[in-house]
């Protein structure tokens, strides 16, 4: 009958298996449950997918004594109190347990941050969001015996759970069982972290010494992001970026005098915060030179004093030259092409001269200038490095000799 494909008068082989689990403590956490179910059915399933239904029901009890056994091997911290089985095409086994001495009950989570300032956590939080629940669906009501059972379970779902959210860090997790147990998720960072900041102070129109104390405000505020993964710091840029933003505009100089700082936050190990001040009304800095191997007017201050509107720019070059002790002033106009082109023109006093210049912005901290005397028809060219905000180097050529400038700005 096998051979001619004839079902069998006495019965049918078992097709499938299923599993149901109780616990004589009311529950078991489901991931715990899954894991257990799983177990138990590849094990029930190679000893009785096959087998003829009419053979099982036959000696029912002996089946149940070793399917019994089976379990209480497989699982740890449960035995087995009760066992039934339905037995047809399919079977299904339905099983008590209950847990060895004690279950956990309540727990404690904590997350280890490792040496990540309160401002680093409080990113990581926003991301991370409440994982305790999580973890007491997964643990209370377990086994305390089941723990090294259980925790390389607890260990995968929490990093599957993170993985979306939170993928500059890799989660460990431990867990030390008693009547509360402690649960401890160490958030390891991944790639590369930010290891040094600096902030930058800009303003082509105001003095950066007016603006000193809030240049330590922020690198104080800036060294909070030492530590984090650099990755994870460039996805929250522009959240980070904005919350300068807002407490900048809430600030005096914004409010009061028509300033407009605007933060840019450029991420990599070493993390750059650079604030571009402007005034929308009036140009007041000054700045001090120093040119090696010059062999005239080597040293010089210059005072930039006038009112700004929009693009355009109207203002006096007032300089002193202390080895001559004379002074010069240049009535001045200067326009923002775009943003990173400016054109101007001068006129000298007392020598009457006029002049035309171009400022061209070529990089991070990269300026080129050209310089045209009109009425001396000679001209000069610069390039020049921004150290930082009050200290610049120009390397500065004419028409006939070479030297490098010292700018201290003020």
């Amino acid at each position: 009958m096998a051979t001619l494909g004839i079902p069998s008068v006495y019965g049918a082989p078992v097709q499938s298996v299923h599993v149901d689990l109780h616990s004589t403590t009311g529950s078991i956490p489901r991931t715990l449950e899954s894991r257990m179910v799983a177990s138990i059915q590849g094990a029930a399933a190679y000893m009785y997918q096959g087998k003829e239904d009419f053979q099982i029901r036959k000696s029912l009890p002996a089946y149940e004594k070793a399917t019994m056994d089976v379990v209480d091997r497989i699982l740890y911290g449960y035995t087995v109190k009760a066992i039934t089985m339905d037995v047809d095409d399919n079977l299904y086994i339905h099983l008590i347990l209950e847990p060895y001495g004690k279950v956990i009950q309540s727990l404690e989570t904590t997350v280890n941050y490792g040496n990540i300032s309160p401002y680093g956590r409080s990113l990581i939080d926003a991301d991370l969001g409440n994982i305790k629940p999580r973890l007491e669906q997964m643990l209370l009501g377990a086994s305390l015996e089941s723990l090294d059972w259980i925790t390389p379970l607890v260990q995968k779902a929490v990093r599957s759970d993170l993985e979306g959210s939170l993928p500059e860090f890799t989660p460990q997790t431990d867990v030390v069982g008693d009547d509360t147990a402690k649960a401890t998720v160490y958030l390891v960072p991944n790639g590369n972290s930010i290891s040094r900041t600096v902030v930058t102070v800009q303003s082509n129109t105001l003095p950066s010494m007016f603006f000193y104390s809030m240049r330590q405000y922020y690198e104080k505020k800036l060294r909070q992001l030492e530590g984090l993964p650099v990755a994870f710091v460039r996805r929250h840029q522009m959240m980070i970026e904005k919350e300068i933003q807002d407490e900048l505009n809430k600030s005096r100089s914004v409010t009061q005098f028509g300033v407009t700082m605007t933060p840019t936050l450029k991420v990599g190990s070493e993390t750059i915060l650079q604030i571009y001040v402007d005034s929308s009304k009036y140009i007041l800095r000054g700045e001090g030179y120093l040119d090696m191997g010059r062999g005239v007017d080597s040293v010089g201050l210059r005072l930039y004093t006038g009112i700004h509107d929009g693009a355009h720019d109207w203002y006096v070059e007032t300089e002193f030259l202390p080895n001559r002790l004379e002074w010069s002033f240049k009535p001045s106009y200067g326009y923002q092409f775009t943003k990173d082109t400016k054109i101007g023109y001068q006129y000298g006093l007392p020598n009457h001269h006029q002049y035309g210049i171009v400022q061209q912005h070529i990089g991070n901290r990269w300026n080129a200038r050209y310089e045209r005397d009109m009425t001396g028809k000679a001209n000069e060219f610069a390039i020049s490095y921004d150290v930082h905000e009050y200290l610049r180097l120009e390397y500065v050529w004419g028409d006939h000799d070479r030297w490098l400038r010292l700018i201290g700005r003020i």
